[in-house]
């Protein structure tokens, strides 16, 4: 019995299992010099879209089966969203892969455009607009915190746990990163992943 459940375990791939529909996505934080000075590019995405309409994001999507990886996926978005061709994206490198609280996991990447000409995707983009990398590394983001926790349903079954409390389950408190820069707010992934770029860089340049 043992052997047969030894050779069955070591047979398979071990999955990941949870009950959250877990996303994984790719973005890319691009740079283009303009005037001399370098930018870092954001889009507000397009008020048709489903998911978090209006909102600032950095070019990205969903990682698909023909991506190889997570850098592959986010130059493809960026392609396809900011209207280049892939050759006019060098990939300089991977951030930190981020796990949000509500289950996505997201691959991000820096990239230099070598071009400043767009033909945005309008069923995704609806605006394009870039804020300059000292600006940015300049500045300190606005901090807020989130607790993230577990409500108990209807059907919980609390006749099985003796003393179990109906009420909130704090789990985990949750940072939250604010960006103001004109008209725009950067936050939550896209502020994250901003933070994290800009903490790498500082870090880069004191090599």
């Amino acid at each position: 019995m043992d052997r047969q459940l030894s050779v069955y375990l070591n047979g398979r791939e071990p999955q990941v299992t949870t009950d959250i529909d877990v996303i994984t996505a790719a973005v890319a934080v691009p740079l283009l010099e303009i005037d001399g000075e370098d930018h870092v590019l954001f889009t507000v995405r397009s008020q048709t879209l489903r998911r978090q309409p209006g909102e600032i994001s950095f070019p990205g999507g969903h990682c698909e089966s023909t991506d190889k990886t997570g850098a592959a996926a986010a130059i493809r978005e960026c392609s396809e969203e900011l209207g280049i061709d892939t050759e006019q994206i060098e990939l300089l490198g991977a951030l930190d892969c981020l796990v949000s609280a509500i289950g996505v996991k997201l691959h991000a990447v820096a990239v230099r455009l070598h071009t400043d000409e767009f033909r945005p995707n309008i069923d995704e983009v609806g605006e394009i607009f870039t804020v300059p990398l000292s600006y940015l590394l300049n500045m300190e983001p606005t901090i807020g915190h989130l607790d993230i926790g577990t409500k108990p349903l209807r059907d919980f079954p609390f006749h099985l746990l003796e003393g179990y409390q109906i009420d909130w389950k704090i789990r985990q408190n949750y940072s939250v990163y604010f960006y103001p820069y004109k008209q725009y707010m950067i936050w939550g992934l896209t502020g994250r992943v901003l933070k994290n770029f800009l903490d790498l860089y500082r870090q880069g340049n004191t090599i």
